[in-house]
């Protein structure tokens, strides 16, 4: 083949690959992934798209936050557990995983994706990027919001819920935190400097504040308090540690039981007992703390 065919033949084999490309169906209920050039881009994958779309479309018939948020986690029963999922990556950055979850990240993607307008996957993450780290931004390890009650905190002050502890009966929980910086071995980030001084800072302000919890003998007695869809908290029974663990409230037969990603089952469940002898056969654990997102 001479070289002016060639040259015919292979524009030819161009002009065809971007007319198929051009030809190629687009559809407005796909979901929107972001891509991004910034130095933590958001990490997500095409299978947690569609889980996305999904847990969307179960939550759709409900009308209030809350009522929502619980139905994207009742969607989520049998999940695999799986801790440390935020960690694998080298440098800190968004981490989107829907096919397997903690008690915290069951949490925080369950209120994320209730959050978001229909089929907009990067407002997704946003929301859960709004939600994991201080002010909504990755800045490294110590950006992430390591304690629950800083979570918290956040969570209260954008307004998306209400601490109701100490209503609902709780006493104070005089505590000193400062489980994550006295354990280096465990958190070795924390051999940065930096990272060191922005988990030492969140300490301090959670010490700064007065936290209530209701002991686990006084769980029965304000059951009937809680409303399906509220935040549950299980405080540590360690001295320096705020929450170990966290779920749903539901209602199953007129009891109280709690929607959380098990450790021990490995999976999402709802709890065989109700939340008062539940929470009592926890060790480890205390007491409960309440939160009701707000509609």
């Amino acid at each position: 083949m001479n070289t002016a065919r060639k040259q015919t033949w292979f524009l030819s084999w161009v002009g065809l690959g971007w007319w198929a490309f051009a030809m190629l169906p687009t559809d407005a209920a796909q979901p929107k992934v972001a891509f991004t050039t910034e130095p933590n881009p958001l990490a997500a994958t095409q299978r947690d798209s569609l889980i996305f779309l999904e847990k969307q479309k179960m939550a759709a018939p409900e009308k209030t936050l809350p009522s929502k948020t619980l139905a994207i986690a009742h969607s989520f029963l049998g999940t695999p557990y799986v801790g440390g999922t935020l960690d694998q990556n080298p440098t800190e950055q968004l981490v989107v995983n829907l096919r397997q979850l903690d008690c915290w990240t069951l949490m925080e993607n369950c209120l994320a994706i209730a959050q978001t307008g229909q089929g907009d996957f990067a407002a997704y993450q946003s929301h859960l990027r709004q939600l994991r780290y201080r002010d909504g931004q990755v800045n490294g390890y110590g950006s992430r919001l390591h304690y629950f009650s800083e979570w918290l905190l956040q969570a209260e002050k954008n307004g998306h819920l209400r601490d109701l502890t100490k209503e609902m009966g709780g006493i104070p929980n005089k505590k000193t935190i400062g489980y994550i910086t006295a354990r280096p071995a465990r958190y070795p980030q924390i051999k940065d400097a930096k990272v060191l001084r922005e988990i030492k800072a969140a300490e301090q302000r959670i010490n700064a504040r007065d936290w209530y919890f209701i002991p686990q003998s006084k769980v029965a007695a304000m059951e009937h308090h809680l409303k399906d869809g509220d935040l549950i908290m299980l405080t540590s029974a360690k001295p320096d540690l705020d929450i170990a663990h966290q779920g749903f409230a539901v209602r199953k037969n007129g009891r109280v039981h709690l929607l959380h990603a098990s450790s021990l089952a490995k999976k999402v469940i709802v709890s065989g007992q109700p939340l008062p002898q539940y929470v009592i056969s926890q060790k480890g654990q205390v007491g409960i703390m309440v939160a009701r997102l707000n509609d």
